[in-house]
């Protein structure tokens, strides 16, 4: 069944049909990102099994860590070896087990080494796909907003579903919600082309993924896209305690953030389009541009009207910088090389973000203005980034060719 629906997808040569893969990698996008609401109360999980805090805070930034020195690796061999496909698959059904045997931990130690295996499996998950992503723009000359625009729905979805499906069924449900949840993804994977079918037209896989720092375009704008999104370290950790302590409800803390959201569904939806032909890294020229206004508004302490202004600059500050890389990773690198990009954008993002986020309480120490004037620096960093020029690891694709 599935083998005949891959063949009518595909048609001879790259024979991709653009309206078909579109539709199925859009599903992947959505199957992935659909567990992520739930996924946010797994702290909640584990403080009812009785974890205390400093447990619940090292398990959750085990996954912040491991991705710098596992992604990369293991996306660079699904790469090479045309597994990107069945790396998501196995990843995500890996994933989905060990969550689930989180329900039957009842030891610290238990728990520290389910997470510790969890997390390697699950943070190849999303840069797997994006790479899966970014082959099948460079085989059918799809939007790639417009396909990942369905995991920042997907997202929405869960977190909307996420309290009331839990208020029914109980906190311990939680780790078996998000394993059912996950099997979603191993379940459209499969129904998509292979990675060789999707690079059928393009030469035998040569070179590896240290040629992609030979392409100083790219990694210029994977590290100023990175800067962008580090700085919105502050905002992630101390934006909801800010607007708390200027008298702001929690019901509008939520539209706040749902205005932030809704922008970016807007950015993915049209900012391919609207970019058409042109170099990606505008959106990365635009997107450092609006981090900067926005942290200078929230420097300001401003009134509720004001955050929604600053808060739908959100599609460009944090979706411009998502955005770019992956249509450049598209544009530039072989098929073969896609997974080992996306791996390493990620790691520059992980970095970054990571660093600017442990420091992130001693900058807030020095008072919200200072802080906010510290994520304008960091979001300009990007900008000297964005001038080298160098040839691409291969020939640019075109749409449709």
């Amino acid at each position: 069944m599935a083998g005949a629906m891959q063949a009518d997808e595909l048609d001879g040569g790259t024979g991709v049909r653009p309206p078909r893969l579109a539709l199925k990698t859009s599903a992947l996008y959505a199957a992935l990102y659909l567990h992520y609401g739930f996924f946010l109360l797994i702290p909640l999980y584990l403080s009812s099994k009785g974890a205390t805090p400093a447990e619940i805070g090292l398990l959750m930034a085990i996954p912040l860590i491991l991705r710098l020195v596992t992604v990369a690796p293991i996306a660079n061999w699904a790469g090479k070896h045309r597994h990107v496909r069945s790396g998501i698959a196995i990843s995500a059904g890996a994933a989905a087990i060990l969550v689930a045997l989180l329900s039957q931990a009842d030891s610290a130690a238990q728990r520290f080494a389910i997470v510790v295996v969890f997390s390697v499996v699950w943070d190849q998950i999303p840069v797997l796909v994006d790479a899966y992503a970014s082959m099948a723009v460079r085989a059918a000359g799809l939007d790639f907003g417009r396909l990942r625009v369905w995991g920042s729905i997907g997202v929405v979805v869960s977190t909307a579903a996420a309290g009331w499906t839990v208020t029914q069924t109980g906190i311990g449900s939680v780790p078996i919600l998000i394993a059912a949840l996950l099997l979603l993804t191993p379940a459209v994977a499969m129904i998509l082309p292979g990675d060789r079918r999707l690079a059928a037209n393009e030469a035998d896989a040569r070179g590896s993924w240290r040629d992609l720092f030979g392409d100083r375009t790219l990694i210029g704008a994977m590290i100023a896209a990175s800067c962008i999104m580090g700085s919105h370290g502050v905002v992630n950790s101390f934006g909801a305690i800010q607007w708390a302590a200027g008298g702001i409800s929690t019901t509008q803390i939520g539209f706040l953030n749902s205005v932030a959201i809704a922008s970016e569904i807007v950015v993915f939806t049209f900012g391919g389009a609207l970019l058409g032909g042109r170099d990606p890294r505008i959106l990365i020229l635009f997107a450092a541009i609006a981090a900067a206004i926005r942290w200078a508004i929230m420097a300001t302490d401003p009134s509720l009207p004001v955050l929604y202004v600053a808060q739908g600059l959100q599609g460009l500050s944090s979706t411009g910088p998502l955005l770019a890389p992956m249509m450049m990773i598209a544009r530039r690198v072989p098929a073969h090389l896609a997974a080992s990009a996306q791996g390493l954008n990620a790691v520059f993002i992980g970095a970054i973000l990571a660093g600017v986020t442990a420091l992130s309480g001693l900058i807030w120490s020095a008072g919200p203005s200072i802080a906010y004037a510290v994520m304008i620096g960091v979001s300009l960093l990007a900008l000297p980034l964005l001038i080298n020029r160098s040839r691409p690891v291969a020939p640019e694709a075109r749409p449709g060719e």
